[in-house]
């Protein structure tokens, strides 16, 4: 891009700023299989599905590590994890020292106690 051309300067104004933190120091393959996980979450009360995987990744104890933190929320298993419905119509799951906040099939945080 180049940002002397308005067009391509609009566009980088409205990049998220998340995306470069969620994507920085991956490979185009590792950005890829970010990506593609990300379709799985939802970004519930945040402005960007970004915004809220790398608040909620950095919360967690994976700060820069969101690939992992991605990686391992889509690799929590259910089976035999207790299921409590929260207030706000989402769903917690606990297993061990893990836990999964989803809501309409999507996840919104996961987290190791």
């Amino acid at each position: 891009m180049n940002p002397n051309n308005p067009d391509d300067r609009n566009q980088i104004e409205k990049a998220d700023p998340y995306d470069q933190i969620l994507f920085e120091g991956y490979t185009d393959k590792e950005v890829a299989e970010i990506k593609t996980l990300m379709e799985t979450w939802d970004k519930a009360t945040y402005t960007t599905l970004a915004n809220s995987i790398v608040d909620h990744a950095n919360r967690h104890g994976f700060r820069g590590n969101y690939l992992k933190y991605l990686r391992k929320a889509s690799n929590f298993n259910k089976k035999g994890a207790r299921k409590k419905l929260l207030p706000n119509g989402a769903f917690r799951w606990n297993k061990g020292t893990e836990f999964i906040i989803e809501r309409n099939e999507k996840i919104i945080s996961y987290g190791e106690n």
